[in-house]
């Protein structure tokens, strides 16, 4: 896949997604249900979504600008003070003058997590004129819909040679769901996690899931856990596995994931490259709570199962 340099944007990616205030419960003696009282033996807030992801880029050096509204509520007022002390660039953030909450609470285990969420109201996606005078190398969105606004800002980017990622993130559709193969074609890269891919194509094999959406858009890469990633490209299957790591949070890893990969899609020779990056990314970020133990630019080394491009 080739990135368009001469954009001549101050940003190399467009990250556009929410941001969610993450309550993170850990060490519950079983899922939650109804009419129990459960107690968690660990217990941290983090800021969470697209937060992850562009803290992701921030640590590897990647020149990205964060899409995203906030509001004037203790929510979106604590997030926006902790992208700034990581070194977020703000340039792209919308501010109200009004309450804008999102919130989830996620009960954390070793295999996996789950979330009760809240949100005010959902993010207003970049018009295509915004693209226009922003001009990133790379469009990066978090989640998946259909609307007419999102394959507008999509077609935008295509016709100005922007590469378009976007990750799927639990949503009802199918293959066979009207508009949703137009839509696969449009994107570059498609981002699905493995129970996503299953779920899409009605598969119960990630590979044969893989084979089905690749029908379709011309780079996919599945995020499988603790397997690491399988990817397709132009009819080349590429497979990562994981770092051998022990599991502490699984809150964010996939936000973290698309960074590592958006970030290597830019400095990599090749698509292995950029997944060993995503692999890397993902599977640090588990380590820890909410992505909070992300590796920098110059911790990857360490990491790498080959020579890093030079």
């Amino acid at each position: 896949m080739v990135v368009n340099d001469a954009l001549g944007s101050h940003y190399d990616v467009m990250v556009v997604g929410e941001y969610y205030f993450d309550l993170i419960f850990r060490g519950l003696p079983e899922v939650p249900k109804i009419s129990a009282d459960l107690w968690a033996e660990e217990f941290e807030w983090v800021p969470g979504a697209a937060y992850s992801t562009a803290l992701a880029l921030a640590r590897l050096g990647t020149k990205a600008g964060w899409w995203c509204t906030f509001g004037n509520d203790i929510f979106s007022r604590m997030i926006v003070g902790e992208a700034r002390r990581e070194n977020i660039d703000d340039g792209l953030f919308i501010h109200l003058e009004k309450p804008l909450r999102r919130v989830s609470a996620a009960f954390s285990f070793a295999h996996d997590r789950g979330f009760i969420s809240y949100a005010e109201q959902p993010d207003p996606l970049p018009k295509p004129e915004d693209l226009e005078r922003i001009r990133p190398r790379i469009l990066l969105l978090q989640g998946f819909s259909l609307d007419e606004e999102r394959r507008a800002l999509i077609q935008a980017a295509r016709d100005l040679g922007i590469v378009v990622c976007s990750d799927l993130q639990h949503v009802d559709y199918k293959l066979s769901t009207p508009g949703i193969q137009e839509m696969l074609r449009l994107i570059d890269v498609f981002l699905p996690n493995s129970s996503e891919a299953k779920a899409l194509t009605g598969e119960d094999d990630v590979e044969r899931a893989l084979a089905s959406i690749a029908r379709f858009c011309p780079t996919v890469v599945v995020k499988c856990g603790a397997e690491g990633a399988i990817a397709s490209s132009k009819g080349e299957i590429c497979r990562v596995p994981a770092l051998a790591v022990d599991v502490f949070d699984t809150t964010g890893a996939g936000d973290c994931f698309n960074a590592g990969f958006v970030h290597g899609l830019l400095n990599e020779p090749d698509l292995r490259g950029a997944i060993e990056i995503a692999v890397i990314c993902g599977s640090l970020a588990v380590t820890g709570y909410g992505g909070r133990n992300l590796p920098f630019q110059e911790d990857l080394t360490k990491y790498r199962r080959r020579e890093a491009a030079i």
